[in-house]
């Protein structure tokens, strides 16, 4: 079955995940902004944001791994091509040096082998290569299939084409990964500040659970705690598109 990339299917890991993912959370807003555990039932329901947002992040993780792999193809189908062999031999060759990278269940191997396998039956490099890239909907192997199609009509140099493209799609792949890192400290950063409004509840709360009294069970305390909540969950979202870089 044909997997497209552009879009991602929950697993049952998936989904134990996102359900004690939901619960921790239920459980820590009701207690902290409403000291009431029916809130956590009443919050269900605005918890399908977190279901969007955790798909979202599964889907870039899994392009951005797809984009990695496909990075590692290029370079040993570049080595193939430079020894001398066709790029359609150049294929097989790069699946056998990629087993010693990744394992047999990696996403490049499936996509390898149909590309390997239509190879056999005669049919063309390039349309195999853009019916990879229309389903990854990842640019880097889109402009790939693309240049290797226009090399392919042109008749031009396939070898030294196909080796400036890959230098330049390696290098920009490089450039987002040392971006990712240089952000790295900044989302730790993100992240501990998401945490300290609970964790100001939670001290308060503890050292002195008198303090928050007034806030909860009366209608006044529940509309400024929404406030409250609502302004840290547009903060958490600000920060993170502000830190977000598209794959």
């Amino acid at each position: 079955m044909e997997t497209d990339y552009r879009s991602y299917h929950f697993t049952w890991k998936d989904w134990v995940e996102y359900l004690v993912r939901i619960a921790i959370k239920g459980m820590i807003i009701g207690y902290l902004f409403y000291d009431s555990l029916e809130m956590c039932i009443i919050c269900i329901p605005f918890f399908v944001v977190d279901y969007r947002e955790m798909k979202k992040d599964k889907l870039k993780k899994q392009k951005r791994e797809l984009t990695l792999q496909f990075k590692s193809m290029m370079e040993a189908l570049v080595t193939s091509l430079t020894a001398g062999y066709s790029l359609e031999r150049a294929f097989s060759d790069a699946r056998q040096d990629m087993a010693f990278i990744y394992k047999e269940d990696a996403m490049i191997f499936r996509e390898l082998d149909e590309i390997i396998a239509g190879l056999k039956v005669n049919i063309p490099v390039e349309k195999l290569l853009k019916d990879f890239g229309d389903k990854s909907g990842v640019e880097d192997i889109q402009n790939f299939a693309n240049v290797v199609t226009a090399a392919k009509r042109s008749g031009g140099n396939l070898i030294r084409i196909i080796e400036k493209t890959v230098r330049s799609i390696s290098d920009k792949i490089s450039l987002e990964e040392e971006m990712e890192t240089m952000i790295t400290g900044k989302k730790l950063e993100e992240k501990i500040m998401m945490v300290m409004p609970y964790g100001i509840l939670l001290y308060l709360r503890i050292s002195n659970g008198g303090f928050l009294d007034v806030l909860y069970h009366n209608v006044f305390g529940i509309v400024l705690m929404t406030v409250f909540l609502m302004g840290v969950y547009l903060a958490n979202v600000w920060a993170t598109k502000i830190m977000d870089i598209p794959v």
